[in-house]
């Protein structure tokens, strides 16, 4: 129970620094005269901060810890919170101090509970993200250009920066998961609890590598499920390491390549191109007076530079004549503006001679792929947002060609999953954004549209409405049970349907995974049934009206104690229907329940047979039913079973349970239930 409480640490620990934060803002803007009435609420704020960090002391002191955290660390971030929350203690009676020599330690003690507040969150950061976590980007920032990967460092410069970027938050000098430290080469070649984490020239035997390749529902997988997985060119550049002896101060180029491994390393290479200003006349102020006075909006960098930037953003008149008016500054123009206008593909054939454009946002625009050619010759263009156009595959043929390509936008367009990741994998420096990021917010899945109907039973006609809560999704529904998809009917609004029907329908959008399909089926009474026989009595608890119950038109609910449901526990349930004339049938809808945590399931099988006399019967359909495979809440369902149209009186149907509780259930092996609420006869 104490490590469970533990767990709860990262969860707890950002409250108190939230509030105390808060509660040092307050204190700020109450020496404001118009924000003085803040003043009285800072003590209540405070008592919340340490009622809450006393929480986080307790969690992270029971925490598990041992053989994944550095004690200096943990030693370091522990002290830091207790000096923290005795100092909140003493700020929370000193502001309710009246006297003056109290009142005057409030506000520097103040001061110092949010330095000690800093201090122990940058511990806490080193232990899980290590101890450089804070500079690591400013030294990234200041990388040099790379030209050429071979003049690179294997390890330092490739090796090492991916294993930080993919395993660091699991495997550093603070924390140490499976007793593995990748934060220096002494620790990496030393392994972690299982031994040696590489074993140089053989891929195979390496602990590292086959972690790599494990199924990643696998607990041993890594990286574990739910963080950034490595791409199939990281994996091969590890891979390629170790089997060449996982060396550490050899250059790229003094080590075996494969001509897979060569086509990898082009992707660390970057362009030094750079804009030669030299000759470039400044944009005059009558230039840019004449170009605001057509709508156009021009922003010099510097009073020094030649260089602007030019917006057209939102101008929806616009026209490949008002582009060619900055031709006569085309070499000066660095950053271009043109997101939700409607420009298209032929009207950007304009920039092809825009020579020294670094920054192109065409986003929400009509352009496609073909109109990509026109950048080809922009050998600047470092930022290209291309969010919510028209481009697909096709314009990778243009993309490619662009060396000095650092940052492209490409969600909400055509681009197919795999030609977007292959370009990922192919440009490691280029940052792509193609959808949410999985690993930061799990499966970006929609939620299954909402159906919903008056009642599941009617007589004549029936509105059906479906509903999603999240603005621009599309709806694709089927009224015969089969699963929908972008083929079938779109929702656009409330529909009549005048027969049963088994409703399918699944929430899909753009750089989202399709939802989950949401099942209704609605029936048509058909036959009023004459009478309705059961082979055996229900259980005395659940018996309802008998037989009767099962052809009355009355549905239960999830609170099946309230007397509409047939209850058998343990048993299947078989009963023989009378429509008292001969006629045509098509279809039998049964309604059940199903609340695993009442042991009650639905059927795993229900069988129809028909008859004529009452004596000869023949099967029409069967049904198996997948077992629920965990707890779930309460459900009503109808499960429609269809057939060949043909001429019947009597029907037999047999509704089989699964008898005994699954292994997964907190009572495995225990008789369970089924509960049946109405047969229809259509």
């Amino acid at each position: 129970m104490g490590e469970f409480i533990g767990r709860f640490h990262p969860l707890i620990v950002h409250l108190p620094v939230g509030i105390l934060i808060a509660a040092f803002l307050m204190e700020l803007a109450s020496r404001r005269s118009s924000l003085a009435h803040l003043r009285k609420s800072i003590p209540f704020v405070l008592s919340l901060a340490i009622l809450t960090a006393f929480g986080a002391l307790v969690t992270g002191w029971i925490m598990p810890k041992e053989g994944e955290f550095s004690e200096r660390l943990v030693s370091l971030h522990f002290w830091f919170s207790i000096g923290t929350t005795v100092c909140s203690i003493a700020v929370y009676f000193l502001s309710k101090a009246t006297h003056d020599k109290q009142s005057k330690l409030y506000f520097p003690l103040f001061v110092l509970t949010m330095i000690l507040l800093t201090l122990t969150g940058h511990y806490g950061g080193s232990l899980t993200h290590g101890e450089g976590h804070l500079t690591q980007p400013l030294g990234e920032a200041n990388k040099p250009l790379v030209t050429d990967v071979n003049t690179l460092l294997a390890y330092p410069d490739l090796i090492q920066p991916l294993l930080k970027q993919r395993c660091n938050s699991c495997h550093n000098e603070g924390k140490k998961k499976g007793g593995f430290d990748l934060s220096t080469i002494a620790m990496l070649k030393k392994g972690g609890d299982e031994g040696p984490a590489f074993i140089a020239g053989d891929i195979e035997a390496s602990l590292l590598i086959q972690r790599l390749h494990l199924p990643l529902e696998e607990e041993e997988h890594m990286p574990p499920e739910g963080k950034k997985q490595l791409t199939n060119n990281e994996i091969a550049l590890l891979e390629w390491w170790v089997a060449e002896g996982a060396p550490f101060e050899k250059s790229v180029g003094s080590i075996k390549q494969t001509d897979e491994i060569k086509e990898i390393l082009k992707g660390y290479e970057q362009s030094n191109a750079t804009i030669n200003t030299k000759g470039l006349k400044q944009v005059s102020p009558n230039q840019i007076k004449k170009l605001t006075s057509a709508g156009i909006q021009v922003i010099p960098q510097s009073t020094e530079s030649p260089l602007v930037s030019v917006s057209f953003s939102r101008d929806t008149m616009m026209t490949k004549g008002k582009l060619k008016k900055l031709k006569n500054i085309a070499r000066n123009i660095t950053e271009l503006d043109l997101s939700y206008t409607n420009v298209d593909s032929k009207m950007i054939s304009v920039l092809s001679s825009f020579k020294n454009l670094q920054k192109l946002k065409l986003q929400n625009t009509d352009v496609s792929s073909k109109g990509l050619k026109h950048l080809e010759k922009l050998q600047q263009l470092s930022h290209l947002n291309l969010y919510g156009t028209q481009v697909d595959d096709d314009g990778f043929e243009s993309l490619e060609k662009l060396s000095s390509l650092t940052d492209l936008f490409i969600w909400q367009t055509q681009v197919s999953d795999s030609m977007a990741n292959n370009y990922i994998e192919e440009h490691p420096l280029v940052n792509v954004s193609h959808k949410i990021d999985a690993s930061l917010f799990g499966d970006a899945k929609l939620k299954p549209p909402i159906i919903t109907v008056a009642k599941e039973i009617f007589e004549d006609t029936m509105a059906v409405t479906m509903s999603l809560n999240f603005k621009n999704v599309k709806v694709y529904y089927t009224l015969d049970g089969t699963m929908p998809d972008s083929t079938s009917s779109v929702y656009d609004s409330t529909f009549i349907i005048n027969s049963t029907a088994n409703i399918k329908a699944v929430s899909a959008k753009e750089g989202w995974t399709t939802s989950d399909a949401a099942e209704k089926v609605i029936t048509k009474a058909g036959f009023k049934i004459e009478s309705a026989r059961l082979q055996k009595q229900p259980n005395d608890k659940y018996a309802a009206g008998g037989a009767k119950s099962l052809i009355d038109f009355q549905k239960g609910t999830s609170n099946f104690v309230q007397g509409n449901w047939l209850g058998y526990e343990g048993e299947n349930l078989n009963a023989t229907l009378d429509l008292g004339k001969v006629a045509p049938v098509s279809n039998v809808i049964v309604s059940t329940l199903e609340a695993t945590g009442s042991y009650i399931f639905h059927p795993k099988s229900i069988e129809t047979r028909t008859s004529i006399d009452g004596k000869n019967y023949s099967l029409a359909k069967k049904l198996n039913i997948p077992i629920t495979e965990g707890p779930a809440p309460a459900e009503l369902k109808s499960f429609l079973l269809d057939f060949d149209s043909h001429d019947a009186r009597y029907l037999k149907v047999k509704i089989s349970g699964t008898l005994k509780n699954p292994e997964w259930h907190a009572a495995p092996g225990a008789k369970n239930w089924i509960f049946v609420d109405e047969i229809l006869v259509n």
